[in-house]
């Protein structure tokens, strides 16, 4: 379970409250007061929709997602057992998520995110692959959903 008052995203602050038995009200307020919330009875589903739109509020602005994106997929990965986790300003903000059979990376350079499983032989091979200006929210959602059913 997520801390209250927590970072789960770098430069947004997350906090919720029950204003209800079983209603949360989620908000996700980054460090200019910009805000992204809803209320829902599922805390999951709040969380996640407060993402969505805390990643359009980011697109808007043209900020880079190269770390919003990792973060997220942090956050969403998070009860997974990742044999690698690594995000680098040095190498423009490229970065990767690997677990047993899958892996997630970011090209920093080329903005270009993809979802790679290995093969047989041992080598990875590309199963998806989106550059980063044309990432939807859906798109994320679908890729962690696929990196998730790994064997």
């Amino acid at each position: 379970m997520i801390k209250n008052n927590s970072k789960i995203i770098d430069g947004w602050n997350f906090h919720f409250e029950e204003v209800s038995n079983n209603v949360y009200k989620v908000e996700l307020t980054d460090n200019f007061g910009r805000q992204a919330s809803t209320t829902d009875h599922d805390l999951e589903k709040a969380i996640e929709t407060c993402l969505s739109y805390s990643f359009d509020i980011e697109r808007q602005l043209n900020n880079s997602l190269n770390k919003f994106t990792y973060d997220t997929f942090k956050y969403f990965l998070a009860d997974e057992k990742l044999i690698e986790n690594n995000y680098s300003d040095k190498d423009f903000g490229s970065w990767i998520i690997q677990k047993n059979y899958k892996r997630i990376i970011l090209d920093g350079k080329d903005y270009l995110l993809s979802l790679q499983s290995i093969t047989e032989t041992d080598n990875w091979k590309e199963d998806l692959a989106i550059k980063l200006t044309d990432l939807t929210f859906k798109q994320i959602i679908k890729l962690k959903d696929k990196f998730k059913n790994d064997n």
